[in-house]
């Protein structure tokens, strides 16, 4: 907990003091929390994360040097234009990070038109194998195994898959602060 609240606090560009007037917890115990010197109460870190706007979990989640392996599940977790573009979730949105990553298969003909995103979430894509098309707004972008695009994703995208194998592509999409 210490390091994720250090790590919140600075990255706010929050003093001890301030974040002791925002939060209700003295500015020692919030430092002997950040040293790891005692262990916090459920109120104290209900208390935390209630004044600096973030979550629980997010204070109680592990060290960022933790390893996470993620594999594709054999079933896509949604599906579009009649199966011919399925995704499949990598890692969930994780609000530390404020990133999700995810695998999308297009079959051939397959194509997917998104609605766009909110104000500030960027859209990062990685052309795995295949050829692969993406329309941002009216222009076209043509792709191939090895390539990478990233755009603001507030705006009328389209995935395209025009050849006749599989195309898949790596998303990570980025999400601006509240």
């Amino acid at each position: 907990m210490g390091q994720n609240l250090h790590r919140l606090r600075k990255q706010r560009g929050l003093s001890l003091d301030k974040a002791a007037e925002l939060t209700g917890v003295s500015k020692g115990m919030l430092h002997q929390i950040e040293r790891g010197d005692t262990q916090p109460t459920i109120t104290t870190v209900w208390k935390i994360a209630t004044g600096l706007n973030t979550s629980f979990s997010a204070l109680l989640k592990d060290d960022e040097t933790t390893v996470s392996i993620a594999r594709r599940s054999p079933v896509p977790h949604v599906t579009e234009d009649d199966g011919k573009c399925r995704v499949y979730m990598l890692f969930p949105f994780d609000p530390q990070t404020r990133i999700e990553i995810f695998t999308i298969v297009l079959q051939p003909s397959g194509n997917y038109l998104s609605s766009p995103h909110n104000d500030g979430v960027q859209e990062y894509i990685v052309v795995v194998s295949g050829t692969f098309h993406m329309q941002v707004r009216d222009e076209l972008y043509v792709l191939e195994e090895g390539s990478a695009i990233r755009f603001a994703a507030n705006v009328p995208h389209r995935y395209l898959n025009p050849s006749d194998a599989d195309t898949i592509i790596q998303v990570t999409m980025h999400y601006a602060e509240d």
